[in-house]
């Protein structure tokens, strides 16, 4: 029944007995790839899984995250990210929630063969299965979205004083999603530098265009100036923090009561910097960009700080804190524009291949689109300019070494 060649029923219901060992009968009811959405490794399916405990018939409602085996599978175990999320599920996840009266993630299973993750299928739980993604968030929903990031930031913070070990797998020393950004980024820097074109945005081309030159000279060492060494104050970054990786609850009155946070495969340790401002520069509204940088900043770090002193954390991070480390980061930020046109893109380039011949068609099409989109331009002119005004290309040419 299971719509993926990897794995089979049978499977499934073995590996879940061990989890249910009281259970008894089991058998898959249905199951379906949840369409629209893609992590980073492969298919998420989604499966109800009928059994008995002590005489009486109960369901679990589950999403497997399934590998793809492709070209992109290879590359993408270089970055362990399974083993990377499993860790997190495994061993922080269960460390954090000592310190939080709701945890932040679905319910974990485990992890099938070291490569099939099995977790809770909060939709069912009555989770907001994130339809319309490509909109972005209102003021309202950013300010508990970012709370729940802090309570993730302060208690990760607070194991990097009690279990100073979990720093030391090197997985954790670099961002997968830069490494991954290096993949297409000249194919997004044309399109970016054509969008400036077209809009009289002329004064940012050489700007960009030496940005990305420093950006080009990361290699896979290095990836990225995000190295935790590099700071005082350590999180555990989800390094992909954005609203696709987040789920909304909503109670009495539409008001949000409920922030879970998925798909912990990019996690590493570093400045909480790199998750606030990406997900500000790829979750939020253009108004919100223009005008509520500071304001939301400020929300998080009180809740940051609140739930530090909660947990009584020695450290306490504070605003110049984190406009210091912007200085130590700021070519993130020009990745972060880059995978900000590749997430907002209006046309799915998979398809596109499958139905166009040449890549170079399917890469004029692909652009003619973005450019073409309102939602596309505005955004990353916004975000372009959000740099400007942070200093960001300024931190960038004025330093010789980046």
């Amino acid at each position: 029944m299971i719509p993926f060649q990897n794995i089979t029923d049978q499977d499934v219901i073995h590996e879940m007995k061990e989890c249910l060992p009281k259970g008894d009968k089991f058998q898959i009811e249905e199951s379906s790839i949840v369409e629209g959405y893609q992590h980073y490794v492969g298919d998420i399916i989604r499966l109800v899984l009928k059994y008995e405990e002590d005489g009486i018939e109960d369901k679990k409602f589950l999403v497997l995250k399934v590998p793809k085996n492709d070209d992109s599978a290879a590359a993408f175990s270089k970055l362990e990210l399974i083993v990377r999320e499993t860790l997190v599920y495994e061993v922080i996840i269960p460390a954090i929630n000592e310190y939080l009266d709701e945890t932040l993630s679905p319910l974990y299973y485990k992890t099938i063969d070291s490569k099939i993750i099995v977790l809770e299928d909060l939709v069912k739980t009555g989770y907001d299965g994130g339809e319309n993604n490509r909109q972005p968030y209102s003021l309202n929903q950013c300010f508990p979205v970012l709370k729940a990031l802090a309570h993730f930031h302060a208690t990760t913070h607070k194991l990097c004083q009690t279990k100073p070990h979990l720093l030391e797998p090197k997985m954790f020393h670099y961002s997968p999603v830069l490494k991954f950004r290096q993949c297409q980024a000249e194919f997004w820097e044309t399109i970016l530098l054509e969008l400036l074109s077209r809009n009289n945005e002329c004064s940012f081309i050489p700007k960009l265009k030496k940005a990305n030159v420093y950006l080009r000279k990361e290699n896979d060492d290095d990836a990225s100036k995000v190295h935790y060494s590099n700071f005082n104050f350590h999180v555990l970054n989800h390094g992909d923090f954005r609203k696709d990786n987040v789920l909304l609850k909503y109670g009495t009155n539409n008001v949000i009561d409920g922030v879970k946070i998925l798909d912990f495969q990019t996690c590493f340790w570093s400045t909480p910097v790199y998750d606030f401002m990406y997900f500000f520069m790829l979750s939020t509204s253009v108004e919100i960009i223009e005008n509520h940088f500071e304001k939301l900043l400020n929300w998080y770090l009180e809740c940051l700080n609140e739930k530090l002193n909660e947990i009584n954390c020695t450290q306490v991070y504070h605003k110049q804190d984190f406009m210091a480390d912007i200085k130590n980061v700021s070519l993130c930020f020009i990745a972060f524009v880059q995978v900000n046109a590749l997430m907002l893109c209006p046309l799915d380039r998979n398809k596109l291949l499958g139905k166009v011949v040449q890549k170079e068609k399917a890469d004029e099409y692909q652009m003619e689109a973005c450019l073409r989109d309102e939602l596309f331009t505005t955004s990353i002119l916004s975000g372009l300019k959000l740099c400007d005004k942070l200093g960001i290309f300024e931190n960038i040419l004025s330093n010789d070494e980046v």
